[in-house]
């Protein structure tokens, strides 16, 4: 009787695990101030971060000249070497206007001369503005870095025509991210200070804080004013002490996250009166928390606020409008609650980091997948990490 032979044992493999493709995210870094490198933190922080490979570059940094220079010139050489080696499927380039668009520009080249597809996120409200008063040349350079985009990202539907009136490109609108705390923050506090976080200047409506305060005195003299950020301290400090209120201001300076958390969370009203904005993080921040905001309406402001909903709008470079808006919020304590539950309800529909996550997760898709953006007529793929 001749015996069976047993019959080989199937080995059962797993699947190998799907490489994540390579973004390389190019833009400001740690050592710079502001809401942009907040902005790239805070998704590098998130669920995109477990979708993709992201790697960040910083080509700037705050400080004097040579450590910008220094900083510019190593960032933009990573870049070169990382698409050089075809080490990137996709690289993600944040900007504004001026010598950050001066610097994405050489980052951009880099990728049109390699064909590595590129995500250009303007973050900047000034970048139409100083399009315009720009040389013919550099007009000509900002031309080519939008239509070369395989999409061009912008904060709000308010930039997508002074966008495309720059130059024809494929562009979609997603907001800035934010986290929104599980739980509704402590009360607010109608005696806690009218507070605005974020780098201190005229363009941010720094002195007209400061003499609106003085026009409040007369309805309320305990209140005070908090201005958190980094810039040119004493001018505020001479302003406010010319005026009568220089024991009623605070300057702290720069201040780290958990700092600013603990601010706003004792604060009574958030303002922040700037003359230009793209979608300010310290207006997110503060909405974040549940604090009644006073704007406004620049930027890509109205596009998540609505007024006398969400926040109360008032006129750029107007001291009494914005006293008049502030003495409302402080004088009805039951409008200013009812304007911030509002307000966090808006972020969390609007601009939650989970939310935001899945949005550039859809614009990185349609780029690498060939569905959406500039190379969708192609059928460009992503190549595996």
């Amino acid at each position: 009787m001749t015996a069976t032979a047993p019959a080989a044992t199937a080995v059962a493999t797993s699947p190998a695990p799907a490489r994540r493709p390579r973004v390389l995210v190019v833009g400001p870094g740690p050592r710079s101030s502001g809401g942009v490198w907040t902005a790239i933190a805070t998704l590098c922080r998130s669920s995109l971060a477990q979708r993709y490979a992201l790697r960040r570059v910083a080509t700037h940094r705050d400080g004097r000249g040579a450590a910008k220079l220094a900083q510019a010139a190593t960032g933009l050489g990573r870049v070169a070497a990382t698409v050089l080696a075809r080490r990137a499927d996709l690289v993600w380039i944040h900007t504004s206007a001026g010598a950050s668009f001066r610097r994405k520009s050489v980052a951009a080249t880099l990728c049109r001369l390699t064909g590595t597809p590129y995500v250009l996120h303007v973050h900047g409200s000034a970048v139409p503005g100083w399009y315009r008063a720009a040389s013919p040349p550099e007009r000509a350079v900002v031309r080519r870095v939008l239509r070369g985009a395989d999409l061009v990202v912008a904060l709000g539907p308010a930039w997508r025509g002074p966008l495309t009136e720059i130059a024809p490109c494929v562009i979609t609108c997603v907001m800035n991210p934010v986290p929104v705390p599980d739980a509704p923050p402590s009360p607010l506090r109608p005696a806690g200070p009218v507070v605005c976080t974020g780098r201190l200047g005229d363009h941010k409506g720094s002195s007209v804080l400061v003499r609106a305060l003085a026009l409040l005195s007369e309805r309320h003299p305990e209140t005070r004013l908090v201005l958190a950020g980094d810039g040119d301290r004493e001018p505020l400090r001479a302003e406010a002490a010319r005026l009568g209120v220089g024991e009623r201001i605070e300057l702290p300076g720069w201040i780290g996250p958990d700092e600013v958390s603990a601010l706003l969370d004792g604060a009574g009203v958030f303002a922040l009166p700037s003359r230009n904005e793209g979608l300010p993080m310290a207006l997110l921040e503060a909405m974040a928390r549940g604090l009644p905001c006073v704007v406004t309406a620049v930027g890509a402001i109205p596009d998540l606020v609505e007024d006398g909903v969400h926040g109360v709008f008032v006129p750029p470079d107007d001291p009494q409008a914005l006293a008049l808006a502030l003495d409302g919020l402080l004088s009805d304590p039951e409008r200013a609650r009812a304007l911030g539950d509002a307000a966090r309800a808006r972020i969390r529909e609007r601009c939650a980091t989970p939310l935001i996550a899945d949005a550039m997760d859809a614009c990185f898709r349609g780029v690498l997948e060939g569905g959406t953006g500039r190379r969708g007529r192609t059928g460009g793929r992503a190549r595996a990490a």
